[in-house]
């Protein structure tokens, strides 16, 4: 018991982590990489929408490129629940998918060979209508020599229904 002592008295002393304060309702957190280097997202632009068919999709926008088409992830028959779902699930059923498009590059995940790719749902909020996770996914550009390109963030964004 004398070990562990020292261990009940540290939020005494100050010396405990401290949480951080809750985010405002209205947050939405949204980040982007691209090989590893940071990509601006544009919050306005991007959105994720629910299908009646319960598809998720996820459509992340570069802050650079407003108009454009970004990265969209598919995930078909989203049970609204915390989880990691994978890509490419085809022999269960499911759809799972992400494209990018950006300028003249066109890239699309069924397009590498190996394709790993997930998304990790880490808290739902259905009153809201957020969700809250993270990203990440290989994807090729089309055709010979094509580049791969490795996206992945974090999210803490609203859901619309589609």
């Amino acid at each position: 018991m004398k070990r562990f002592l020292p261990l009940l008295l540290l939020p005494l002393l100050g010396s405990a982590p401290k949480a951080l304060p809750p985010l405002p309702d209205s947050a939405r957190i949204l980040t982007l990489r691209i090989n590893g280097q940071p990509v601006e997202a544009d919050t306005i632009s991007s959105r994720f929408f629910l299908g009646t068919d319960r598809a998720l999709r996820l459509n992340i926008v570069r802050a650079d490129d407003p108009d454009g088409e970004g990265l969209t992830i598919i995930i078909d028959r989203f049970p609204i629940q915390a989880g990691t779902y994978a890509f490419q699930e085809i022999l269960s059923g499911r759809n799972r998918d992400a494209s990018y498009r950006y300028g003249s590059t066109a890239a699309y995940s069924k397009s590498c060979p190996d394709n790993p790719g997930s998304v990790t749902i880490t808290g739902v909020n259905a009153a809201r209508h957020w969700l809250a996770g993270s990203y990440r996914c290989q994807v090729c550009e089309s055709g010979r020599g094509g580049k791969r390109l490795t996206l992945e963030g974090t999210f803490r964004y609203p859901v619309e229904k589609e």
